[in-house]
């Protein structure tokens, strides 16, 4: 006997949430190529667009990966001319990270990309069916987050 699941019940919040990735990464390859980053990596831009000089180590923390995936993706956008680091000034061990222009441009493209896809999967919902539904996956994502920081 078979037994019932989210994963046989299409309306679950696991069918949901698998469809708005599946939605949103193919809406990313047919609008986000002239990026030339993917959206992980826009992820790890906007952490230093919104907090310049940001420590690898807070990076980290804040994007929930090991220092060493904050090396190597540094690498790659240090090699594509988006983001440098400097040595801080007060503590020698701890390196600062910044967006150059091209990659201040380049998040900036990033969130315009992130508007238009949420226009296309709110179209039709009042602003107060997207409040609420923003404050329960707001709720869910915090819960989630205490599961990684156990």
């Amino acid at each position: 006997m078979k037994k019932n699941s989210v994963f046989n019940y299409e309306e679950s919040y696991l069918n949901s949430w698998y469809n708005i990735k599946k939605g949103f990464e193919e809406f990313y390859k047919q609008n986000g190529n002239d990026l030339e980053i993917n959206p992980a990596e826009s992820m790890f831009l906007s952490k230093i667009y919104y907090k310049d000089g940001i420590s690898q180590r807070e990076l980290a923390k804040g994007l929930y990966v090991s220092e060493a995936n904050i090396t190597k993706t540094f690498k790659k956008l240090e090699e594509k001319g988006l983001v440098y680091k400097t040595i801080d000034k007060e503590n020698n061990a701890r390196r600062n990270l910044h967006l150059t222009e091209a990659g201040e441009e380049t998040f900036e493209k990033c969130i315009e990309l992130f508007r238009n896809f949420d226009k296309v999967l709110f179209e039709g919902l009042s602003e107060e069916e997207i409040g609420l539904m923003e404050n329960q996956l707001s709720k869910i994502g915090k819960k989630a987050l205490k599961i990684i920081e156990k």
